[in-house]
């Protein structure tokens, strides 16, 4: 477990179109994925101008406006909303586990952490890729602050750095474990963890990463509680070894 430093979001829209592509669970009740009407829609990146809404955001707003009218409860209905959106962004919240684990696990480039290939890193148009687990939000008053607890599960492998390369992947990995010990000095961190995560997305692209299986799979969960009315905020990071997936009886 882990606390990881507190979310920082650049582009919002492009954090609420990101979370309108996604499965929740709001206060138990299950929502199913938007079916976007454009396949670019997935790249975050190339949209800036268009809007995709899903009835997990609707509701999600809904909910914020009706407890802000809630007596005793001082709190700005779009506010709330913003505040958690801020949450719900699973790239910017991937990119802070990966950087943590990345520290902890890669010893001195041995190994290598990557997530595995999910839906949301693509452009939409790999209907083969695994859809990731919903995120779970809960959302109530209390003591006349709205609080919210927001579950995003991240699902990583470690690989060994052998057979990457034997897979064709040796170029992608050639700067991998001088950016590994770069990032333990204090003065080329920043640099070294931008290298290592262009590194990892760069891999997870290629077509020889394809079909590839981790040496051990790592759930990495990320938990942020937050306190909407005093402004404070905790985010953890919890990891475990999923027995299932390491078993080896459960195809991945």
């Amino acid at each position: 477990m882990h606390e990881l430093k507190p979310v920082w979001v650049e582009d919002i829209a492009a954090a609420e179109r990101e979370a309108a592509g996604e499965r929740a669970s709001l206060n138990g009740v299950k929502f199913i994925q938007v079916k976007n009407t454009d396949d670019e829609t997935r790249d975050v990146n190339k949209q800036t101008n268009k809007t995709v809404d899903s009835y997990f955001l609707q509701t999600l707003r809904e909910i914020c406006g009706h407890m802000s009218d809630m007596d005793g409860v001082r709190a700005d209905p779009m506010a709330l909303y913003g505040g958690l959106l801020l949450r719900l962004s699973r790239s910017v919240s991937e990119r802070d586990a990966l950087e943590i684990v990345t520290q902890w696990t890669c010893g001195k480039g041995e190994l290598v952490l990557l997530p595995l290939k999910k839906r949301h890193h693509g452009s939409g148009t790999d209907k083969g890729s695994k859809l990731p687990v919903p995120i779970d939000v809960e959302l109530f008053v209390e003591s006349g602050n709205v609080h919210s607890k927001v579950t995003m599960r991240h699902e990583l492998g470690l690989f060994k750095r052998s057979d990457l390369e034997s897979n064709g992947l040796s170029a992608e990995l050639s700067p991998w474990s001088a950016s590994i010990l770069a990032q333990q000095n204090e003065s080329m961190k920043a640099l070294a963890v931008k290298q290592l995560a262009q590194i990892q997305y760069e891999i997870l692209d290629s077509p020889s990463f394809a079909n590839l299986k981790p040496w051990v799979y790592v759930d990495g969960d990320v938990v942020e509680r937050i306190n909407f009315g005093t402004g404070s905020s905790v985010r953890m990071l919890h990891l475990s070894l999923p027995e299932d997936k390491n078993s080896g009886y459960v195809k991945k």
